[in-house]
This record gives C-alpha cells, structure tokens and sequence, in this order.
C-alpha cells in the first residue's frame, strides 16, 4: 500500500514530503519521520495545532540536520498532540493518530505519528520527543521499540518546547539494535560516554511500578523468563512514587504556560480544549510553587540514582492499559493522560534513559515492559533491553 493510501486510513503523517540527506553517512538507506514539533526547513511544521497550520521554518532542528548529515531519508512530519501536551494523540489538526493494531484506537502520545510510522512500515525509525512519556507510550501501544535517552544529551534545539527542562529527543523503531545504530550516529562526540555497556555479567534488576493493573498482571511471565538471566529485586522508592508526579506536573505546566502565554491569553479558543485545559492550569501556578518544584527535582535525582547503585536497571510496565478506543477517549482526555503517562513521567522527572519493549499483550493489543536505568548509562539499558528481548522475544 503507498504511503498516501496508507496515511489516509492511519493518520501518521500530518505532511508527506521526501527529503534526501547526503549519499554516504551512518543511516544511509535509513527513512525518518520527524514529529511535527520538530522543525524542518521548508516543511510545514505546525505542532498539530491551528496556531501554526501555516508555518513553514527556514531552518532544520539540530536532530533533522544530524539525522541528514549522516545520510537519513525523511518521509515527513508525524502526527502529534497538539504541541506534544497529551498522552493520546486524538487532539490534533491531522486528526486522531490511528493505531496499526485496531484503527479504532488510539496511537497513545504524544508521538503518536511517529509509533505508527514505524508500525506500518512506513519508515524505520520515527523521531520524537518525550516529556512525560511521549515516546514510550505510543510505542508500547503500537507494538514497537522507544526509547528515551538521558535528558540533555540529544540537543533540543529547533524544538518547539513544552518544558525547557524536561523535554528529550527520542527514537522509535522496530528492534533495538536500530535504536542503537541511531544512537550511535546521532549522539555528539562530547555524550559519547553515554553508549559504555559494562551491565553484570548477570545484570541485577529492579522490579519497580507493577501492581494489581491489567498490564502488570500480563508481564509477570515475563519477569519469570527473566529470572534465568537476572537477579531480580522488588524495589519501592517513595521518595519518587509519592511526589514525583505533581513535581513533575508543576515543572511541565508552568513552563509550558511559559512559552504558550502570550498565545493562550490572546487566542484561547484557538487550541484544542483539553491543551487549553492545560495551559490555563499552568498559568495558575505561583513561581515559588515552580521554584519548589526544581529544588524539589533535585532532591529526587539524587535519592534516584543512589538507589541504582546496586541495581543495573529497573523494570516496570509502560503504560497500566492497552490502548483505548478513539470514541472513549475523545473529551476525557484528560483522565486518559493521567492513566497512561503514570508509570513514564517518573523517569522523566529523573532524566533517565528510559526504553519500552513489546513483550506483552492484552486481548491483542500490545502492552510494553519499560527497562529504565541511570542517567548517562544509556548504554547498559540498551545493552539489557537487547537481552531481554533474547531472552524473551518479542510481542510485534
């Protein structure tokens, strides 16, 4: 089926518009798709949103100009929730992101665009961005690989911002090593580091977030294929359950109420009503409560990483559902959100490189295993996912 064909049907694109990067390089005969937040010289790049329905950039983002340097084709700008503020990829100017399993539901957000592109094959990777766990959700919905990298190694620059401070360029495909070939090509040379792979030779993990939901329930054969090559550990940080998402919320709230206000003020009925929700609720925000909140961040990555000291990575659902039918979703947007970025934000919150493997399902639909490790130890997560899905197999 053409792309267009199969676009009309998925709604993963917002824009169809082949861009060839230089003939030779690391990701030569790879094909991209940008997320539609992530400008690309010449290419309409409208955030899913009214506001921008027009805006055509005249420059590319760090990661488009990395991504063509090295010989990557781009097939378009992805679908997502308007401005990347939502969990489920139905508020945006493309129409809801459809997902590949069941066109009935959604894709999960907000790179929502991006996980279907990969699912159908319509590209190899999908490049995204996560902020409370954008990538890893619709991945995990679609069946396919995401992952997070540690915040901050990948440049954000060219990247129409939700949250300054908690927003990560991240990658969508159908395996790891994928993932990893890309990483390897776009990383800077001074985040090299990050790509070390010194894991246990039989890696210690956590057992971190599962409880009494459906996908819980449906990964605990999982967690027991893998005690034949881990040491698994029940794992409890309060420190992160019990707060990290109202700081998280506050810090991603305010400083998107931050950038949008000038927008949100003059213009409100211009955005989709749930982002509108949001951003209102932003503005409310007192700057000692969002001083609090980043004081308050600090406090937790260092309680995080002190609590990985003995641990090579923590394994945890991705998301306590499968994905939901368009129609419920459509109008409680915002309960969704809450439901689905519950386990994902967390990582967020801690900067850690963060992957979601398709090992599970519910009723056929797919559900992820999150693998989530130390900050700039991106190497040993991906060096463990790698086991897992050996040891495991994958769901897609």
């Amino acid at each position: 089926m053409m792309l267009e064909e199969l676009n009309t049907k998925y709604n993963a694109f917002i824009t169809i518009k082949e861009i060839k990067g230089k003939s030779k390089g690391k990701l030569s005969g790879l094909t991209f798709g940008i997320k539609d937040i992530i400008i690309t010289k010449g290419v309409k790049t409208t955030a899913g949103s009214r506001i921008l329905k027009d805006y055509v950039p005249d420059n590319d983002a760090w990661i488009v100009k990395r991504i063509l340097d090295q010989g990557g084709t781009i097939r378009g700008k992805t679908n997502t929730h308007e401005f990347a503020i939502g969990a489920t990829n139905t508020s945006s100017i493309g129409g809801p992101a459809k997902n590949p399993v069941d066109p009935e539901r959604i894709t999960g957000g907000s790179s929502g665009g991006s996980a279907a592109a990969v699912a159908l094959n319509m590209v190899d990777i999908g490049i995204g961005t996560d902020t409370g766990g954008s990538i890893r959700i619709p991945a995990s919905l679609c069946g396919v690989v995401g992952f997070k990298p540690t915040t901050g190694v990948i440049p954000t620059d060219g990247i129409i911002p939700f949250s300054w401070t908690l927003d990560t360029v991240g990658f969508i495909a159908r395996d790891v090593e994928t993932i990893w070939n890309v990483l390897e090509a776009v990383v800077p040379p001074e985040m090299g580091h990050i790509l070390t792979t010194e894991a246990r030779r039989r890696p210690r993990a956590g057992i971190f977030l599962f409880g009494e939901d459906e996908s819980s329930h449906a990964l605990k054969p999982v967690l027991n294929k893998l005690s034949s090559i881990f040491d698994l550990v029940e794992v409890n940080m309060n420190f992160l359950q019990g707060f990290g998402s109202n700081i998280r919320g506050t810090i991603a709230l305010a400083e998107g109420a931050s950038y949008h206000r000038e927008w949100i003020e003059s213009s409100p009925g211009m955005y989709f009503p749930d982002v509108k929700d949001i951003l209102l609720q932003g503005l409310k925000i007192r700057a000692v409560d969002y001083v609090d909140a980043l004081r308050a961040r600090a406090f937790v990555v260092e309680e995080y990483i002190k609590s990985l000291r003995e641990i090579d990575v923590l394994l945890s659902p991705t998301t306590k559902i499968p994905a939901p039918r368009i129609s419920d979703v459509v109008g409680k947007e915002k309960e969704f959100r809450s439901v689905l970025v519950s386990n994902t934000e967390l990582f967020n919150l801690v900067g850690a490189p963060s992957i979601t493997l398709p090992l599970s399902s519910i009723n056929g639909l797919p559900i992820g295993l999150m693998v989530s490790g130390t900050p700039y130890e991106d190497g040993i997560v991906l060096d463990v996912a790698s086991k897992i899905v050996e040891t495991v197999g994958g769901n897609s």
